[in-house]
C-alpha cells in the first residue's frame, strides 16, 4: 500500500470574521516565533524534542466556512473529492442558520470520522446539554473562548495526528478485509471445481451401459454416442485418437489378406 500524503487540512467555522483572523495569525503565522512540529509534538508528550528537524515547521491548509450549512457543504465535498478535512473547529452560536451542535449531528451522519473542536463561551449550551445532543466521543474535544494561543497550537498538532492514525489504521484495516474476500473467493471457486471433479468421478465409478457391438455408451438422456464423446462431456480429458499395437497388426493382415484376394 502507497504511503498516504499527511493530512493538515483545516476547516474554521465561525459567524465571526476576527475568529477566523485569528485563527490564520496562529496556525498560518510563519516567523521567527513559531514552533515547530517536533517541538510543538514534545510538549504534548512531555518529552525532550528532536534535535534533528529543527527548521521543519509545521504547515496547515485553513478553509473557512462562516454558517453551519456551509460548513457542512464544504466536508461534503472535501470527501468527495477525496480532499477532507482533518480537522474542524467548530463555533457553537451561528445565527440564522444551524448551530454547530446541529452541524456536528449533520455532518457525523454522513462522515463518522471527522474530528471536531467545538468553541464555545458555554452562553447557549453547557458541556453536560452538548454532550447530551451528540453524545460522548474520542472524535469531539472543547475549547472555551477566548482562545488560548498554545491550546489552539497543541490541539490542531495532536488532532490532525490522530486523525492520520486512524486513517491509515482503517485503510489498513480495509486491506486486510479485500485480501480476505479475495482469498475466500479462490477458495470457494477451488472448493465448486473439486466438488465438480467428486461428481464427474462418482459418474465414471457407476455402471456404464455399453453396447457390445458398436461400444457406444449409453448417456444420461438415453441417448447412444461414443465412448470419447461421453468421455469428453463428462470429464476435463482431452481425446486424441491413435491405433493400438494389436488393432495395427490386424489392419495390416487385412489388408495382406485383401490384395492376395
Amino acid at each position: 500500500m502507497a504511503e498516504e500524503k499527511y493530512n493538515n487540512r483545516v476547516l474554521i467555522v465561525d459567524d465571526n470574521p476576527s475568529i477566523h483572523d485569528d485563527f490564520r495569525k496562529i496556525l498560518e503565522h510563519d516567523d521567527e516565533h513559531d514552533t515547530n512540529l517536533d517541538d510543538l509534538l514534545a510538549e504534548v508528550l512531555g518529552e525532550d524534542p528532536a534535535p534533528a528537524d529543527k527548521e521543519r515547521k509545521i504547515r496547515y491548509k485553513l478553509d473557512h466556512a462562516y454558517q453551519g450549512e456551509e460548513a457542512y457543504e464544504k466536508v461534503l465535498l472535501a470527501e468527495e473529492e477525496k480532499d477532507p478535512y482533518a480537522l474542524l473547529f467548530m463555533d457553537v452560536r451561528m445565527p440564522p442558520g444551524w448551530d454547530g451542535v446541529r452541524t456536528i449531528k449533520e455532518i457525523w451522519q454522513k462522515h463518522p470520522y471527522n474530528e471536531i473542536v467545538i468553541c464555545t463561551a458555554y452562553s447557549d449550551y453547557s458541556w453536560e446539554e452538548i454532550l447530551a445532543e451528540l453524545g460522548t466521543s474520542d472524535q469531539l474535544q472543547f475549547l472555551r473562548k477566548p482562545f488560548d494561543v498554545v491550546s489552539i497550537k497543541q490541539m490542531a498538532l495532536a488532532i490532525c495526528k490522530k486523525w492520520n492514525l486512524a486513517r491509515r489504521a482503517r485503510n489498513y484495516v480495509q486491506d486486510l478485509e479485500n485480501d480476505v474476500e479475495i482469498r475466500t473467493k479462490e477458495l470457494n471457486d477451488k472448493i465448486a471445481e473439486l466438488e465438480k471433479a467428486f461428481q464427474e468421478i462418482n459418474e465414471l465409478q457407476g455402471i456404464l451401459p455399453i453396447c457390445a457391438w458398436c461400444m457406444k455408451v449409453r448417456s444420461d438422456d438415453n441417448f447412444w454416442v461414443k465412448v470419447d464423446e461421453y468421455i469428453s462431456n463428462h470429464t476435463k480429458a482431452e481425446i486424441s485418437h491413435g491405433i493400438c499395437p494389436d488393432c495395427y497388426d490386424k489392419m495390416l493382415l487385412e489388408l495382406e489378406e485383401s490384395k492376395d484376394g
